[in-house]
């Protein structure tokens, strides 16, 4: 097997830390996990939340950078793979809503059986979106020359990251609606929720990968210092903000995904990951393959976590049940996504062998 047929599990390994961290950000989200809720205001454990909150924030962002560097170059694209990404998430909430839900004894309901699959799923179709899009940005990509393509991002990172962050920024402070004068929607930048960041990632992805062939190399030490310094400073920007805005909650620009500070953080991540010299390890990349189901099903868990119990026992308390609750969660995570792609998962594959006209679709980058 050559090297560039390998998967790279040093890149495997942060695609599991990515999904680590979103279990992180979903533990202290005031709506699933309600960490933050829990936490006394002012206490060691809401700054070791809000510390969390900081390192993971970039979580999402760095899925999307991760797809633009190894997807760059590639104009084809098989439409089985949205097929596979809906299936599972249609199995998946299916399967938890009929284990949560039908021991109630109340019936089956249709507003509460659409909850299952609104809201934090939105992910899904938007990278899906991205994925069908791809081959058609990879042309413009490979079109431009070196000083077209630092142009373009700097306008870019302008435009939907730098101008919309800085007029959320006013809203706060001011108190009054200001989204309408930002670059992406009348809603505002919607926290980078969007297909507008999502191709911002992806082309940062294509990026670095031109600098991996050109031979780029930073040293690790480096990288992992300007990460903690990072780090720092999102954690600083969510605290001033909150004080200054006089809020209790914490609804910061210092933790939305267009953020600079947030986009700078997922490509310290990932060129740290890319440092790592790391051999092709099975163990890894078999546990990789299960970021995606850690995704779909991490909110479900969360549930029965006792997360409001833990959090009043202190910080370290906290941090330890935190990292249980990860471990718990991937690795069952892992089990039904091993399930999963022995029973149900089959049937993509089984749909590709007799679906061959329309299947797939390649873009001509002349």
């Amino acid at each position: 097997m050559s090297e560039r047929s390998k998967r790279m599990s040093n890149i495997e390994l942060l695609r599991i830390a990515a999904a680590c961290g979103v279990i992180v950000l979903h533990y202290n989200a005031a709506k699933i996990g309600k960490g933050f809720a829990y936490a006394p205001d002012g206490s060691v454990t809401q700054f070791f939340m809000a510390l969390t909150e900081s390192a993971a924030i970039c979580a999402v962002d760095l899925f999307v950078l991760i797809s633009g560097y190894f997807m760059r170059n590639s104009m084809k694209r098989d439409l089985i793979k949205p097929v596979n990404l809906l299936m599972q998430l249609a199995v998946l909430e299916t399967g938890f809503y009929l284990i949560k839900e039908l021991p109630k004894g109340k019936g089956f309901s249709a507003k509460t059986f659409a909850g299952y699959f609104t809201g934090m799923y939105w992910f899904v179709f938007v990278y899906i979106a991205l994925y069908l899009i791809s081959p058609y940005i990879n042309v413009i990509w490979q079109k431009l020359e070196d000083k077209g393509k630092r142009t373009l991002l700097i306008v870019m990172l302008g435009l939907f990251s730098v101008w919309p962050t800085l007029t959320e920024m006013l809203e706060h402070f001011a108190g009054t609606h200001m989204r309408g004068i930002t670059t992406v929607g009348i809603d505002g930048a919607q926290n980078g929720y969007t297909i507008v960041n999502f191709v911002l990632m992806y082309l940062i992805g294509c990026k670095l990968r031109d600098l991996d062939d050109k031979g780029k190399q930073f040293r690790t030490s480096r990288l992992a210092l300007l990460l903690c310094l990072n780090t720092a400073l999102i954690t600083g920007w969510a605290y001033i903000e909150k004080k200054l805005s006089g809020s209790e909650l914490w609804y910061t620009t210092g933790w939305y995904y267009q953020n600079p500070l947030v986009i700078c953080e997922a490509v310290l991540f990932f060129l740290l990951f890319r440092s790592f010299k790391i051999r092709h390890n099975r163990v890894i990349n078999r546990l990789a393959a299960a970021s995606f189901p850690v995704y779909l099903i991490h909110a479900n868990l969360l549930s029965w976590c006792r997360i409001k119990e833990y959090t009043a026992k202190g910080a370290a308390v906290t941090a330890l049940h935190l990292l249980i609750c990860i471990v718990l969660i991937y690795l069952i995570s892992f089990a039904v996504s091993t399930v999963y792609d022995f029973t149900v998962g089959r049937l993509p594959g089984l749909i590709a062998r007799h679906w061959h006209r329309g299947r797939t679709y390649t873009v001509d980058p002349k």
